[in-house]
């Protein structure tokens, strides 16, 4: 009798334990950046892929994330769409599978400028949304403008993505956007390179405007 007690006891601890440890998968869609979450930014590389996979404690979460889509355009013109960081609150259950994407994004270059302004960030599951948010309009979209928020990223400058999430963090709790007590850790991740910024800026410019960048950096 004693042996089945324990047997059961055993099978109720191993059953605890594999909750605890329950996960959530969090896939990211196409043209879909992932650049910060529960406080923590999230880095991708300069000439690598973004992280399209993310493994995440069940529970409560802020994700922020950008749109971003490299448009070929004639000859060798290129164009990069990017929109501010949107930070999206959601909770995630044990042992699902979730998808984050940028919600009817338009194929065509002329409407896809316009959506970039706004797009719509969401979780959705099995086509389902189960939540989303909305961008706020674009803070300037001059070329020096952006090329300025990236080299000051380049050379310590403040990490958009980072506040954006903490403020939405902040927002939740009223509490300190530095405080994430409610929220379930995520696990380091891959960081935003800021030259990445750059680069984009870089591909986005006009030739003339290219030229004023390498005098503006020269000097």
């Amino acid at each position: 009798m004693k042996i089945l007690q324990k047997a059961m006891l055993l099978s109720v601890l191993a059953g605890c334990s594999m909750s605890a440890m329950a996960q959530v998968t969090l896939n990211v869609g196409a043209n879909t950046i992932v650049t910060a979450i529960n406080g923590q930014e999230v880095k991708n590389g300069l000439f690598t892929e973004p992280k399209r996979q993310f493994t995440l404690e069940a529970g409560k979460h802020v994700i922020t994330a950008k749109y971003n889509r490299l448009y070929e355009l004639h000859g060798d013109n290129h164009d990069v769409l990017r929109s501010s960081n949107i930070s999206l609150p959601v909770e995630l259950a044990d042992n699902q599978s979730y998808k984050l994407v940028m919600s009817n994004q338009p194929e065509n270059y002329q409407q896809a400028k316009e959506y970039a302004k706004q797009p719509t960030l969401a979780i959705t599951q099995s086509g389902k949304t189960l939540a989303s948010q909305q961008a706020t309009a674009s803070d300037g979209s001059s070329i020096f403008s952006g090329l300025g928020n990236a080299l000051s990223g380049v050379f310590g400058g403040g990490n958009k993505a980072v506040q954006a999430n903490q403020q939405a963090i902040s927002a939740l709790d009223g509490k300190s956007p530095n405080v994430v007590p409610a929220l379930a850790t995520a696990p380091t991740a891959q960081s935003t390179d800021t030259l990445d910024q750059f680069m984009q800026l870089w591909l986005k410019a006009s030739p003339e405007e290219r030229e004023k960048i390498r005098q503006w950096v020269q000097k």
